[in-house]
């Protein structure tokens, strides 16, 4: 989670470790000046994006595996001949 303050035309941004604190942290901000405006926004989870970004890559590697064999099978017999 990420607490981020507008006063006086200046953002001060800080990362927080649940949107509970977060949520917290605004009310104690705002406890202390009404007119200051906080936001909490929901941070993606960087190990989520990096195991999603694995999977895609691995699924690619999975197909041009698959590729590769069918075109192996599709290859004639380099034993055979067209006159047999």
């Amino acid at each position: 989670m990420i607490v981020s303050a507008l006063a006086g035309g200046v953002d001060y941004t800080t990362e927080m470790p649940s949107m509970k604190s977060c949520l917290e942290a605004r009310s104690a901000i705002t406890k202390q000046d009404p007119t200051i405006k906080t936001l909490c926004v929901p941070k993606a989870d960087e190990k989520a994006e990096i195991k999603e970004f694995f999977g895609m890559f691995m699924d690619i590697i999975d197909q041009i595996r698959e590729k590769e064999v069918l075109e192996r099978l599709d290859r004639p017999c380099p034993d055979c001949t067209e006159e047999e």
